[in-house]
């Protein structure tokens, strides 16, 4: 009994050692407060509290997250293994008295040991800054206190130590002060001449948490300058009218100024381009064009132009005055864009079209009416688009006209004109077809008369000028009906015999085809009968004998050759008689005795009886 008892004991030891060896090795966040503060002005990413914990059982990897709460993370922390909890940058909504529970949890892995514990975070309230000299007032000379001078220095503190952001706000507005980051209060332009006598300035100061202020700072500006006076002002617009000279005075202004110096005067213009054409001479206050003003290039707005004048003394202290001008139109000319035009075209009846040179002339003025005229008689000018045209017929052909005409041309708007010129070439054209003076001629001529007897004449006319390309005539004969080229026409239409007309017979009519073509390709045609009579005439033949054998060139052409076949074969007989001749005559002998024997032994033959009469008789 004892001995169990002891047993048991023994092994109650034993669970309890393992219990508290368990407890002491057990996985716990060791360094998480309670509580940390965070203030409510926090912009900046920032680290809350660095996580520790103890107990890692052997081989675990402790990893650790926290809930979501808005504005806050966990990571690990920079160099480090432990995670750390942190507020994000420009987190939104932290305002006092706002608090924020984290629920921080590690394990262990693989042990899957664990402990969670909670981080309260409470937002703390941020001190607003506070100025620390700004006194009622400051006194500033106008005569020494330049662009850019510092007239005071705000100071200011921050509990915190926060960066502070200064800001003024200037009663009367428009002030020439600025504030810098350091807190200096500086001019933006001079004081000199100015006619404001001072200004409060409401100075403010904050934290970008809390604004602090006006502090009100009120400047005194001492020496202020009075502005100078214009004594002319007008109220009344002015005229000027389009094309007057540049330089033409419009208004010259006066101005009084109780502190004396130097005046400088100067201008804007509505619409703006109003100052291409007017300007003010700085000096003397003279307004003037400057630049050649045209009426019809300006838009209705431009037409009347606003001039705003101010004069300034030397402390930029000034006085404005304005003046309207009014652009009066005034009737220009009209011009040709050139001097001189030209045209081309051909010889053509009355009324026929030239062409239309385009003149294009141009009138400043937009409502005139532009017409056209030319004094030339010969043409004839489209008074409303300028086409050009012949007055009556031009013939290229007739003695005296010219290919150029030269025309004055005038452009009106009904009260000022232009001049140009416009030189027109006129071509010579083939508007003419030559002609024979019958469309058929009859001549008689015996066929022995000699080559180049004259015939008479086919001479046909033309339109055109002879000493014209156009006006050239040449004759073609077409002669194939004759078989030969036997008469021909000279460059005045004369027919005469061009080869010997023998082969012609007598008693025969013979019809030809005459053409007359000019330069240009144009031609007219005739017939052309000759009469070969049998008998002598009285108009161009000599005889009337009949033509002999040897008078038809026909006869001869055959003859010839005749006669030298028949002396070739005359020669050829004579070279054989010459050359096979003596052999002949011996053959002929061998022959008469070969014949001779043969008969005689026929004959023995025959007397004996042994004749046959189909025997062969060799050669020998």
């Amino acid at each position: 009994m004892a001995e169990k008892i002891n047993f048991f004991r023994c092994k109650l030891v034993l669970i309890v050692f393992f219990c508290v060896i368990h407890i002491i090795n057990a996985l716990t966040i060791s360094n998480l407060p309670t509580a940390v503060d965070l203030r409510e002005d926090t912009s900046a990413e920032t680290l809350l509290h660095t996580v520790s914990y103890t107990g890692v059982t052997t081989g675990d990897t402790v990893t650790c997250s926290m809930n979501t709460v808005t504005n806050f993370f966990m990571k690990i922390v920079t160099g480090t293994t432990n995670y750390g909890v942190y507020v994000v940058a420009n987190p939104a909504g932290l305002a006092y008295p706002s608090s924020y529970t984290i629920s921080v949890t590690c394990t262990g892995s693989p042990s899957s040991a664990t402990d969670t514990k909670n981080l309260e975070v409470h937002i703390t309230q941020n001190s607003p800054p506070s100025i620390t000299n700004v006194p009622a007032s400051i006194s500033v000379d106008s005569t020494t206190t330049g662009s850019g001078v510092t007239i005071f220095t705000i100071q200011a503190t921050d509990a915190e130590g926060d960066q502070l952001y200064f800001e003024i706000v200037c009663d009367p507005t428009g002030c020439p002060f600025e504030v810098f980051a350091s807190g200096a209060i500086l001019t933006t332009a001079s004081l000199e001449g100015t006619q404001v006598g001072g200004y409060d300035i409401n100075v403010y100061v904050n934290d970008s948490r809390s604004k602090v202020g006006p502090k009100v700072l009120s400047v005194a500006i001492t020496n202020v300058n009075s502005p100078p006076t214009i004594t002319n002002k007008l109220t009344t617009p002015v005229s000027v009218s389009e094309n007057v000279a540049v330089g033409t005075t419009v208004r010259q202004y006066t101005t009084t100024d109780v502190n004396g110096g130097v005046l400088t005067y100067s201008a804007t213009y509505s619409p703006a381009s109003g100052g291409t054409y007017f300007t003010i001479e700085s000096s003397s206050g003279i307004v003037k064009t400057a630049s050649s003003i045209n009426y019809e290039t300006l838009s209705v707005a431009e037409r009347t132009v606003l001039i705003t004048v101010t004069v300034r003394d030397a402390a930029a202290a000034s006085d404005t005055t304005t003046l309207t001008v009014s652009i009066i139109d005034q009737n220009e000319a009209p011009a040709f864009p050139k001097d001189s035009y030209t045209l081309i075209t051909n010889e053509a009846g009355a009324g026929a079209s030239i062409g239309n040179p385009n003149f294009q002339a141009t009138d400043p003025d937009a409502s005139s009416t532009l017409t056209y005229s030319t004094t030339c008689t010969d043409i004839t000018i489209d008074s409303a688009t300028g086409a050009a045209s012949f007055t009556s017929a031009y013939d290229m052909d007739e003695a005296g006209k010219s290919g150029t005409i030269t025309c004055p041309v005038t452009v009106s708007d009904g009260s000022l004109t232009d001049t140009a010129t416009l030189t027109i070439t006129v071509n010579n054209i083939n508007d003419n077809t030559p002609s024979f003076g019958q469309s058929a001629y009859t001549f008689t001529t015996a066929n022995t008369v000699a080559v180049g007897t004259r015939l008479g004449s086919i001479a046909a006319t033309d339109g055109d000028l002879s000493t014209s390309l156009f006006g050239t005539i040449t004759y073609e004969l077409n002669q194939l009906t004759l078989g030969g080229d036997y008469f021909g026409v000279t460059s005045t239409g004369s027919l005469y015999v061009k080869a010997a007309i023998t082969s012609l017979s007598s008693g025969s009519t013979y019809t030809i085809t005459a053409t007359a073509r000019d330069g240009g390709l144009l031609s007219d045609t005739a017939s052309i009968t000759i009469i070969i009579p049998s008998t002598t005439t009285t108009t161009t033949t000599t005889t009337d004998r009949a033509q002999t054998f040897f008078e038809d060139p026909r006869n001869i052409a055959w003859f010839t050759a005749a006669m030298i076949v028949l002396a070739l074969t005359i020669g050829l007989i004579t070279y054989m008689c010459i050359r096979y001749g003596f052999q002949f005559k011996k053959y002929q002998k061998t022959y008469r005795s070969r014949r001779v024997d043969q008969d005689r032994e026929r004959l023995e033959e025959y007397i004996e009886g042994n004749w046959r009469p189909w025997k062969v008789w060799d050669k020998r």
